[in-house]
């Protein structure tokens, strides 16, 4: 009997492709010491929920005990199923900064935050043609992870089933499209990408791009280059009446993003209510469009249905940004979107930083791009959207507390 034929192909594709990737020759990377030099309890201070990776190491091969207590403590196998773990000396958990900061471990446990480690790993997206008179050509783009702030990417590779002609392409902001184009396709056919990524990830850099953690503006001079994000785009439109609204209860003078922001995230969490139905569907492989910017609400809907996931409520905060006179774009990474905003004197600063995401799109203009297109436009189901990730320490090899 033939084993393989019994798992769907996309699931073959992804474990292969994940195999692949961690085999996969890539220019050695460059020996770090573990710098101490960022300092762990100012960050807690702003940002408790900073997501941190901890080399925990054990004077005795980790036991179910040993699990169970750093669960208890808010720290959960980073990249591997807990079982993987029983009997090794060391493995990397991933959890809070705050927990971090105040947890004590048993005397035979000690661990540091890695502030350098290689990220390897496979981002897979799968869909269903969902046309049910449809046969015929179908060409379908999508972002491939890209660089981000602090991740340097070091290695890539794609496949796609079936196969088919295809041709990457980066855009003016970094973006890598996959271009697929497949000669006929009908209703129930799957069609199935898989990348495989390595990045060297420096969490300082990554730090240093976030805008909890920024210092106020320094002057206000917008770079020529900066200023069509303070344009109107595809469903990012600041002249509409509440976000004028919104900058008339605001102080006077130059904007301080990070107080704007914190000032609109307040706005949004008292007017619109997340849409956790919205997120399960997708990632449950139940959504199905015809056109993948239809995901992405108007703003006035979101704010008339006083309801939205992160898809909708980017391009609500980027059209109340750029009336305030900020300038912002929108972006994503594998599960999350969020938006990307300038600070005078010290950059692009992001609201969303994490130093395991994985990259997908930045928006190269004052329009919301979406990270898939296809043409003709036929209905499409995205049956998964999944990653699967391995962190390997690049910090020499000190001692933990």
């Amino acid at each position: 009997m033939n084993l393989i034929k019994r798992i769907p192909t996309y699931r073959v594709l992804f474990i292969v492709a994940f195999a692949a990737c961690f085999c996969a020759p890539v220019a050695a990377a460059p020996p770090y010491k573990a710098a101490s030099q960022i300092d762990w309890e100012t960050i807690a201070s702003h940002s408790p929920h900073f997501k941190v990776l901890i080399l925990v190491k054990s004077e005795r091969s980790l036991t179910l005990d040993d699990l169970a207590l750093l669960a208890e403590e808010g720290f959960t196998p980073a990249d591997r199923d807990p079982g993987l773990l029983l009997g090794l000396e060391q493995a990397v958990f991933a959890g809070h900064l705050e927990n971090w900061i105040k947890v004590r471990l048993p005397s035979y446990l000690s661990g540091r935050v890695l502030e350098h480690f290689v990220m390897s790993g496979v981002y897979g997206v799968g869909f269903e043609v969902e046309g049910h008179e449809y046969n015929g050509p179908l060409e379908l783009q999508i972002t491939a992870p890209r660089e981000g702030f602090g991740k340097n990417l070091v290695y890539a590779d794609q496949a796609v089933q079936p196969a088919c002609s295809q041709n990457m392409t980066v855009d003016s902001a970094g973006n890598r499209w996959l271009r697929a184009r497949l000669e006929h396709v009908w209703y129930g056919e799957s069609i199935n990408f898989c990348f495989g990524f390595r990045y060297e990830v420096n969490v300082s850099e990554v730090l240093a791009h976030d805008l909890a953690l920024s210092g106020k503006p320094i002057g206000t001079e917008i770079p020529p280059e900066v200023k069509p994000f303070l344009e109107r785009g595809h469903k990012i439109d600041p002249g509409i009446p509440v976000a004028q609204d919104w900058i008339s209860r605001g102080g006077p003078g130059p904007p301080d993003a990070r107080k704007e922001y914190r000032r609109l995230r307040r706005f949004i969490r008292r007017n619109v209510a997340y849409d956790k139905r919205k997120r399960a569907a997708y990632f449950g492989g139940q959504m199905i469009y015809s056109d993948l910017d239809l995901m992405y609400q108007d703003v006035d809907e979101t704010l008339n249905r006083h309801s939205g996931a992160c898809p909708d409520t980017t391009p609500l905060e980027c059209a109340f940004l750029r009336a305030r006179g900020i300038p912002c774009l929108a972006a994503g990474r594998f599960g999350h979107f969020f938006t990307v905003l300038y600070v005078p004197g010290r950059g692009w600063m992001s609201t969303s930083v994490t130093p395991t995401g994985i990259p997908l799109i930045r928006s190269p203009g004052p329009d919301l791009v979406p990270y898939q297109r296809w043409e003709p436009k036929i209905p499409l189901k995205t049956t998964h959207w999944k990653a699967m990730v391995r962190i390997d320490p690049m910090d020499k090899d000190e001692s933990c507390r």
